[in-house]
């Protein structure tokens, strides 16, 4: 399964749509992702034993919606897959009215590894 499927898997219980990258419903609350980095990790015989995916996941809504409960949602929905535990940015920009929620966690990514 790759990062986006486990990604998909594990916040579509949250009834919000969740989508990679760019968001285009709708929708005045939702989720996009996306990779932050991508890189091989515990090298041994000239290659990667792993591969890493730091990934960030961009949760908005409106300001007046309350958003603490959501928050604990997404961390452990993420948590629980497999993810590490999401260090969280508020990265709302005042005057918009939209909350943006920033969590930032990485996942080994055994898929990047396989043959195509």
């Amino acid at each position: 399964m790759t990062v986006n499927e486990k990604i998909i898997q594990a916040l579509t219980p949250l009834d919000i749509p969740v989508t990679a990258d760019f968001y285009g419903g709708g929708e005045e609350e939702y989720i996009t992702f996306n990779y932050a980095d991508d890189r091989g990790d515990d090298f041994g015989d000239n290659a990667p034993l792993h591969a890493v995916a730091y990934m960030q996941i961009h949760y908005f809504a409106p300001m007046e919606k309350n958003y603490l409960s959501i928050k604990k949602r997404i961390r452990k929905a993420l948590f629980t897959t497999g993810f590490t535990y999401p260090d969280v940015t508020d990265a709302t920009l005042t005057g918009e009215g939209i909350r943006h929620l920033v969590f930032e966690c990485n996942i080994e990514n055994e898929s990047e590894l396989l043959e195509s």
